[in-house]
């Protein structure tokens, strides 16, 4: 588990607030989660791998363009809020200051981490 902020946290994942899990967050008809796992290039060459397939591979075979990858899922996490203006204010004007992920991980991305940031950067902004 990973936390992002102070307490009192909303959990961002399949186990929490499904709004807010990557395989249940939908940009241009299909989930963040399986467009950050398909974007993925692999040393042995393949790609567009189901997310658990992709999961799993990256375990034994280095992914050749991670950065990229890891700059597309911030991107699409701020196009999914840009898309879904009132379930950011609804966060925003809630009582949770943190955002945590049951299944997350240090090092890797983050729905927990990516929703924090929004978050914090649009309460600055008022």
């Amino acid at each position: 588990m990973v936390k992002f902020g102070q307490a009192p946290f909303l959990e961002c994942s399949s186990k929490g607030d499904k709004r807010l899990s990557a395989f249940f967050a939908y940009v241009d008809g299909n989930s963040i989660e399986n467009i950050y796992q398909g974007a993925k290039k692999f040393a042995d060459g393949s790609h567009s791998l189901t997310p658990k397939e992709a999961k799993l591979k990256q375990k034994t075979v280095a992914v050749l363009n991670i950065e990229e990858c890891k700059t597309l899922y911030k991107r699409l996490w701020r196009r999914y809020f840009a898309r879904n203006k009132e379930l950011l204010l609804e966060i925003m004007d809630s009582e949770y200051q943190g955002f945590s992920d049951i299944f997350g991980q240090e090092g890797h991305v983050c729905q927990a981490e990516e929703i924090y940031n929004i978050i914090t950067e649009q309460r600055e902004k008022l």
